[in-house]
């Protein structure tokens, strides 16, 4: 029983590691480039009522 969940949960924690190490060097990079800095919102621009 336990060999099994270790069979099931080491891989899971290997996959969720390397993603959020390359999410980190990803997020790196773009901090790097100046890229989101002036962004601000970006989305429809509704008007209010007139």
């Amino acid at each position: 029983m336990g060999l099994m969940t270790l069979g099931v949960f080491v891989p899971l924690l290997l996959v969720m590691f390397v993603a959020a190490r390359r999410q980190e060097r990803l997020n790196r990079a773009m901090q790097g480039m100046g890229a989101g800095e002036d962004a601000g919102y970006v989305g429809p621009q509704v008007g209010g009522p007139t």
